[in-house]
């Protein structure tokens, strides 16, 4: 009986650390519902698959304020953004594997396409947002990005 004790209290301890050291813990990208800069929060969704990210925001009429749409992608990489489809304008926020802005493009205009926005640093998630926003929560590179 103190044998089954010592197990189970071990087991619990275990269980503990792996949760606290984020084992249990991880979240895949379609858990992740906001995006915290600074003191903002964005509500998000998540655009994880080719098809999704391909679309993007194209043909979408507009997007509420606190809201935005993170690419999230398989490997880090320079990525090209272009306003194909759009009708808003919008900031393009890319973001590196260590959750730091690595680039940012504001005020990308719909009347822009073709043109294409690229980051200098390879990044693993771009995210979108309405124009403006960048700057009024003044956002920077090197600021960290929290997906909660």
């Amino acid at each position: 009986m103190k044998a089954k004790i010592i197990f189970i209290i071990a087991l619990l301890i275990a269980t503990s650390l792996l949760y606290l050291f984020g084992i249990f813990n991880k979240k895949d990208s379609n858990q992740f519902d906001t995006a915290v800069i600074n003191n903002s929060s964005f509500r998000i969704s998540i655009a994880d698959t080719a098809l999704e990210r391909a679309r993007g925001l194209s043909n979408k009429i507009s997007l509420p304020k606190e809201e935005g749409l993170l690419f999230v992608f398989n490997e880090i990489g320079v990525y090209h953004f272009w306003m194909k489809d759009m009708n808003f304008p919008i900031d393009i926020i890319w973001i590196g594997e260590d959750y730091k802005i690595v680039y940012i493009k504001e005020n990308a205009l719909p009347e822009s396409y073709p043109e294409k926005f690229n980051p200098n640093q390879p990044a693993l998630y771009v995210l979108e947002i309405n124009a403006g926003m960048v700057s009024e929560n003044e956002i920077k590179i090197e600021d960290f990005v929290f997906l909660e």
